[in-house]
């Protein structure tokens, strides 16, 4: 069976490309998800993400032993369903700063700085409440400011505030650097994903297919094209065809895997798994990082941390009026800070959960505590994916190479933002709150000891298919994969450096663009201009379309 355009992948940025291509009803689209529904109570339930972790939604990917990091290895979460890893994050709705924009279009991807973007995350957003002027007010992005957050949360955000220099009213939409309650993906107390404001109103067109339970095991190229793609799994059609072309979403940690099987990476890594190599591609693969972060849990006297989100009366709350401590997105407020002040814009991020984070959510609180995690903002450090072997259904190896950067400034932000959590915990808005906690070592290697124990990333692998013009990229401006014609790939594989923050929303925003630009090579027009006033154009169809 033929199609117009394939999706492979139906997290953020494949429900995305989905909606947009299928809006103007000539394409016939079909959309491939490896997962099945996200049937579980526990995706719907804000507070509820973790639950998911290691579940039968949940990939449960791990990394080899980080080198740099006391030989640890990193838990990697991604969702396994319609809706992805939308539906088991932290809902986070963030930009991201306008610096890390401006430097993608410096350093290879014209089109991409902040004046380009920012019309696209406006378009798509619907913002409750009081917005600030460039908000979004009529996209299908439910977003609002976590109503249900802790008090000790609003403490926090006034401690953190005071180390962290300049503030802004919010982190969306401009340069920031202060803290802040998280806004989030919400809507009506329950989770507000990209597969609820994208995808089910687009599951209602004929013209969309969605195939679930499939993996797709390579790509099919046929002289130079991609024209279609070869499942794996119960299925009736072993192949499908694309008149069009296909979009790759499936992710930092698939997208450069699916090329790899399909004949498209490191020649050498490729022969060695004995793959025909149908384009030698050195940077598929590479250029793998993540925000890097290390717990640290505070014991307090306080009896009203969400150690008892699930007692009783809590359930009943929610239950009954989608109130309590389920309806909060559990990461309820971030902060941003520069470790040094000759520095642009900030590269350390604070998040405060007002219970015990133990063994990443996997193990239920064991006492009552607030926890901060330190995390790296703007990480220099790089890994890698790579094939385990030639079995689609293989689990890729996976290394971030944390703190293996060669001028060890990871390693020293890390310790600057151990430090940072830790005045934010024994400042007098948060003291009130914690028993008395142990001076901090003043020496560095024992502090990035400390961090190093209790290290894990934020869950935001990207830029293992790099955008750029050099020889080691992988993707053009455009997303199309350079040197293969009819293939695009719109997910956060293709970021440069990840933005300063959480993701999704800068996600959602590739993917729309990704689709944007299939669209408009396979109609034949030329490629979509980088103009801004043309883009903004772009972003403003997007939005009368809806």
């Amino acid at each position: 069976m033929e199609y117009d355009y394939i999706i492979v992948g139906a997290g953020t940025a494949g429900c995305v490309a989905a909606d947009a291509l299928t809006q103007s009803g000539q394409n016939r689209v079909l959309l491939i998800e490896a997962g099945g529904k996200p049937s579980s109570p526990f995706v719907s339930i804000p507070a509820g993400f973790a639950k998911l972790f290691k579940s039968r939604l949940d990939w449960a990917f791990e990394t080899v032993p980080q080198h740099g990091a006391g030989e640890c290895r990193i838990f990697v979460p991604r969702g396994r369903m319609l809706g992805g890893s939308a539906n088991l994050n932290a809902q986070i709705h963030q930009w991201g700063h306008p610096a890390d924009y401006v430097a993608w279009a410096d350093n290879g991807a014209p089109g991409w700085s902040w004046r380009d973007v920012a019309p696209h995350f406006e378009a798509m957003e619907n913002v409750a409440g009081h917005a600030e002027p460039g908000r979004g007010r009529t996209g299908p992005m439910h977003v609002c400011v976590n109503p249900h957050a802790h008090h000790a949360a609003l403490d926090f955000v006034e401690a953190a505030r005071a180390g962290a220099g300049s503030t802004t009213n919010s982190y969306n939409g401009e340069h920031y650097e202060g803290a802040w309650i998280a806004e989030i993906a919400h809507h009506g107390g329950k989770r507000f994903s990209a597969w609820d404001a994208f995808l089910k109103p687009a599951m209602r067109r004929r013209n969309l297919h969605v195939i679930t339970g499939c993996h797709v095991s390579r790509l099919i190229i046929d002289d130079g094209r991609a024209v279609g793609v070869e499942l794996t799994g119960e299925v009736v059609q072993k192949e499908l065809r694309a008149r069009a072309g296909i979009v790759l979403a499936t992710g930092a940690i698939g997208s450069p895997t699916i090329l790899m099987r399909s004949g498209l990476g490191p020649a050498a890594q490729l022969h060695r798994h004995g793959i025909k190599v149908v384009r030698d591609m050195p940077g598929v693969g590479a250029n793998l990082h993540d925000h890097a972060m290390a717990v640290f849990s505070f014991p307090t006297l306080h009896t009203d941390t969400y150690k008892t989100a699930e007692k009783p009366l809590n359930l009943l709350r929610y239950i009954a009026l989608r109130q309590g401590p389920l309806a909060s997105n559990a990461a309820e407020a971030i902060a941003f800070a520069r470790s040094r002040p000759s520095l642009s814009a900030p590269d350390m991020e604070l998040i405060f959960a007002p219970f015990e984070w133990r063994n990443e959510a996997l193990d239920p609180p064991a006492i009552h505590a607030f926890s901060i995690g330190a995390a790296l903002a703007h990480p220099k450090s790089r890994g890698s994916v790579a094939l385990r072997d030639s079995d689609p259904l293989a689990s890729p190896v996976i290394d971030f190479g944390l703190f293996t950067d060669s001028e060890g400034a990871d390693r020293f932000t890390m310790i600057e933002a151990v430090h940072w959590a830790h005045r934010v915990a024994r400042s007098p808005a948060m003291a009130r709150h914690l028993m008395p906690i142990p001076d901090l070592s003043n020496h560095p290697e024992e502090v990035f000891d400390q961090a190093c124990a209790v290290m894990q990333t934020v869950y935001h692998p990207a830029g293992t298919c790099r955008m750029g013009l050099d020889a080691d990229a992988v993707v053009a401006p455009d997303l199309s994969v350079h040197g293969i014609r009819g293939l695009w790939i719109g997910d956060a594989s293709i970021m440069p450096q990840l933005p300063r923050g959480h993701p999704n929303a800068a996600v959602a925003m590739i993917g729309a663009r990704a689709a944007a630009f299939a669209e408009a090579t396979a109609e034949g027009r030329p490629a979509i201009s980088f103009a801004t006033h043309q883009t903004q154009g772009a972003a403003m169809k997007f939005r009368n379309m809806r």
